[in-house]
């Protein structure tokens, strides 16, 4: 009982050092798109009118449901509900790695401590931290892959093989990247069988293998098929063109402290191989974004290789000088990945960098000027699917209009609108238009929409108030 309260006090003492981190970020005007369109998400499903019809699906559902329970609860709250979810699964993974390694690695309670913590400080687990729980379940749905397809190698049993079918479900069904993911590890999977079991029934042991990844993939179609949607092109994000050497400096943040981890075990196939596999499957993930952009920040999508540097530690050889050479190699990880993150041509990543050493964003500038003028306002009709920026900065949408209340039905239906005020994104000539607002009343980009006149604009808003003719 005294440990259970003392691992309980740990578990919430770490997620509120993580939520103080994000709440720094936060301070200096960084919130990741990810945390922003779920939480607007959220806002809007539990506090919105219940007529409220999504255009776009709500994916991926794990992170998705939780944080509709977590809105429910938190109600009212200033604080975005994704950062909590994403501070509970990070010192949860946390506390599991240090349990882990101490338990099962056999590491010194001290030196599991050590490692952790410099796990933590890595500014790959902390930007995926601000990134919000889906990449925090991806990097835990990646960790129990790479666990379980080690344990599959050294006994063949069904619990292992359970564990890499959920670990690969875990990044299936709660990041849209995990597709990828589970595509970049069906290659790799032959790699980590057992030679001696493929001899026996080859057949059947390869399905059983394959199973997994099937699983994982099949369970994504499926819930592509209940939104009527095409996932993939409906997820992918903003395309940002790197060059070979860019990618380069992205894997050399934690790519070499991986790779030498497993090299180690180099003269030990039944570890090596496996690894090398849980490795594979990480980069063939990230060599597919590359074409499918599924996640835009290029940093983020070799964030999931920090679960599998965690199983290679756990699986160093117990000889001597094992424990210092353990720290000293996470200490080069994240070293390596400070300098990486300077220069990872991705905006989000560069901005969060900049949040953490103290600089404001002056991305978020807009928003909060724009938010700045609308405080005192009501009755404002925004597209709040596409400008999740505006129900955020609120906080809520009870001063908001959106789809689902009459009036904001009736004006995109092809009625006139009658609402106060109109917000709609600032748009640069010939780019095309997602705001629905905007599609249905074009004149607005010309402020030519009859009793509408433009009160604020600034480079990524314009406001528009209603005239006295209609009062």
């Amino acid at each position: 009982m005294i440990r259970a309260a003392s691992w309980s006090v740990g578990f919430v003492a770490l997620t509120l050092v993580l939520l103080l981190s994000l709440g720094w970020t936060e301070a200096n005007g960084f919130v990741s798109m990810d945390v922003t369109d779920l939480w607007a998400k959220s806002i809007v499903q539990i506090e919105g009118p219940a007529q409220f019809k999504a255009t776009d699906a709500f994916y991926p559902p794990v992170p998705y449901a939780l944080s509709l329970l977590g809105q429910a609860l938190l109600t009212g709250t200033q604080v975005p509900v994704p950062f909590v979810l994403s501070a509970l699964v990070g010192a949860g993974l946390l506390v599991l790695w240090f349990l882990n390694l101490r338990d099962t690695g056999r590491f010194s309670g001290f030196t599991s401590a050590i490692l952790v913590l410099l796990l933590a400080l890595n500014p790959f687990f902390l930007r995926a931290l601000a990134d919000g729980p889906e990449m925090m379940f991806c990097i835990l749905g990646t960790w129990l892959f790479a666990r379980g397809i080690v344990n599959l190698r050294l006994t063949g049993n069904a619990p292992d093989m359970m564990k890499v079918a959920v670990g690969l479900l875990v990044v299936a069904l709660s990041d849209s990247f995990g597709l990828m993911l589970c595509l970049g590890a069906m290659p790799f999977m032959i790699v980590a069988a057992r030679p001696s079991m493929i001899a026996a029934s080859s057949t059947g042991y390869l399905v059983a293998m394959f199973y997994p990844v099937a699983a994982a993939v099949g369970s994504l179609m499926f819930v592509s098929l209940i939104f009527d949607s095409r996932l993939v092109p409906l997820l992918s994000e903003t395309v940002v063109p790197l060059t070979s050497s860019q990618h380069m400096i992205v894997l050399l943040g934690l790519c070499p402290a991986a790779l030498v981890a497993i090299l180690r075990n180099i003269l030990m196939p039944r570890l090596f191989m496996p690894l090398l596999a849980a490795v594979g499957a990480v980069l063939g993930g990230y060599t597919l974004n590359t074409f499918f952009h599924v996640e835009g920040d290029p940093a983020m999508a070799i964030a999931p290789m920090l679960g599998v540097l965690v199983a290679a530690i756990r699986f160093w050889p117990n000889l001597s000088l094992r424990e210092p050479i353990a720290i000293a190699l996470l200490s080069f990880s994240l070293v390596s990945s400070v300098l990486v993150t300077r220069y990872v041509a991705h905006d989000e990543t560069r901005n969060w960098a900049r949040a953490m050493v103290g600089i404001e964003n002056a991305a978020s500038r807009p928003d909060r000027e724009v938010i700045s003028f609308l405080r005192d306002k009501s009755e404002i009709m925004v597209d709040v699917e596409k400008n999740p920026e505006i129900v955020i900065g609120f906080g809520s949408v009870d001063q908001l209009v959106i789809a689902g209340q009459p009036s904001y039905d009736w004006a995109l239906e092809g009625g006139v609108p009658r609402t106060r005020y109109i917000v709609v994104p600032r748009q640069a000539e010939g780019q095309a238009t997602a705001d629905r607002i905007l599609r249905r009343f074009p004149q607005l980009k010309q402020s030519k929409l009859p009793g509408y006149g433009e009160v604020f604009e600034n480079s990524q808003w314009r406001v528009f108030e209603r005239s006295n003719e209609w009062n």
